[in-house]
């Protein structure tokens, strides 16, 4: 397979790529706990039945595995990116500061996320929209 990993999220199947695992060359261990939490936020988590943009479905798994201590050094640093729902490490980091402004703020978007998405749920958990949000992140880290 190409790439490092994919979960089935209709059967709760996650696979690895063994030649993505034969060839890194840090810490496997490390990194491959790192991509099934990741993995395994995707068999857990609503997808607001594909409604909910696949920048922010990937950016909460990422969330999962930087809060679980397992995101690796090549990672984007805090503040960069170029949008909040750019995916992967920007949103994760997004979303920690948002998890920030208000504590289990990724569960209770993942909780809304089960029938439908909306970005008026950013307002409705923080009371800003996401761009306003997008913007504050961006300041506080001076970019």
């Amino acid at each position: 397979m190409e790439g490092v990993a994919y979960a089935l999220i209709d059967t709760n199947e996650i696979h690895v790529s063994s030649e993505y695992i034969g060839n890194y060359s840090g810490d496997v261990k490390n990194e491959i706990t790192g991509v099934l939490y990741h993995e395994m936020t995707h068999i857990w988590q609503w997808f607001a039945n594909r409604e909910a943009p696949t920048g922010l479905t990937e950016g909460i798994a990422d969330f999962v595995r930087l809060k679980a201590g397992y995101a690796p050094s090549h990672w984007v640093k805090p503040g960069q990116g170029n949008r909040w729902d750019q995916g992967y490490d920007v949103t994760a980091h997004f979303l920690d500061y948002c998890d920030g402004l208000l504590s289990g703020f990724v569960a209770d978007m993942n909780k809304k996320m089960k029938t439908g998405y909306s970005p008026e749920y950013f307002v409705e958990l923080l009371g800003k929209t996401v761009d306003q949000l997008w913007s504050d992140y961006k300041a506080k880290y001076g970019i």
